[in-house]
């Protein structure tokens, strides 16, 4: 009860930041993701997640940003991707939708799948130069999982596929930061399944999006830092500052950006103290 009224100061703060930055956010958004819902979405995770106020405003808006650049939706069902928080420093988790949604969206794979192997399954699998994969579910109590398997189809080629063992997904599993909060702990099937097609992607022609996720993903070996933001996101993050330590400053909107393009969280926008100073240091 002791931290009730931080957490409750907190929360605000980052709404207020979300609704200082709405227009720039705006600008970062691909075209079929509403900036409304993004903004509706990210306040329903700090409601929802309490710790996620903990976060320092820089890394909560910038793991919303990379998701909302990949056209990922937060903490909703659809299992696209989390935000989770570590310590003050809130992670970008991309979810198993998430990565099958980006593949397909490439336009080079036809179909991707992924499945978990139960006990009393029939499944057997082989590598070499006629490599064969052959899964049969059995009917009833299947018990626990043995391995997931991830399966992609490209556009005139032979289907791919790569093969975990539950060992091998834990082993995965202990290098994350995230590995014992959030997905991992409340979803451990979806994740796992994340996991095969996570190491499915490198075998797969990459989009722009698909390379992005693979670096910003929060639960991969490779961590997101500043210096990897896309230079629009780079640009908002430049000129947001701790809350409390003085005014956000939002970036104006270039000239030509369509009017459905930006966000309206509030009625009287706040006006750049110095449009020329990006705010780099």
């Amino acid at each position: 009860m002791a931290n009730a009224p931080t957490e409750l100061a907190k929360r605000p703060a980052l709404e207020s930041l979300l609704q200082k930055m709405g227009p720039s956010i705006a600008q970062a958004l691909p075209k079929h993701i509403s900036p409304d819902r993004i903004a509706r979405i990210a306040l329903t995770a700090l409601r929802s997640n309490p710790k996620l106020a903990d976060c320092t405003p820089q890394s909560f808006l910038g793991a919303l940003l990379q998701a909302s650049q990949l056209g990922l939706e937060v903490n909703t069902p659809l299992g696209q991707a989390y935000l989770i928080p570590y310590k003050t420093t809130c992670t970008l988790v991309i979810g198993y939708q998430g990565m099958m949604d980006l593949a397909r969206r490439s336009g080079n794979v036809t179909a991707i799948y992924a499945h978990a192997v139960r006990e009393t399954d029939m499944f057997a699998y082989e590598y070499g130069l006629e490599p064969s994969l052959k899964h049969i579910p059995a009917e009833g109590d299947r018990g626990a999982i043995t391995h997931v398997y991830a399966v992609a189809r490209l556009n005139g080629g032979e289907p791919i596929f790569t093969v975990l063992t539950v060992a091998k997904v834990e082993e995965f599993r202990s290098r994350s930061r995230a590995a014992n909060d959030g997905p991992w702990v409340t979803d451990f099937e979806p994740m796992a399944l994340k996991t095969a097609i996570r190491r499915l992607f490198p075998w797969l022609p990459k989009s722009a999006e698909m390379a992005l996720a693979h670096v910003v993903d929060g639960d991969g070996e490779q961590r997101a830092e500043s210096s990897q933001y896309s230079p629009e996101i780079a640009q908002i993050m430049a000129s947001v500052e701790e809350v409390g330590q003085g005014p956000v400053v939002t970036p104006p909107v270039p000239e030509g950006t369509p009017e459905g393009r930006r966000m309206k969280l509030t009625k009287d926008e706040p006006k750049p103290a110095n449009p020329e100073d990006d705010g780099r240091g």
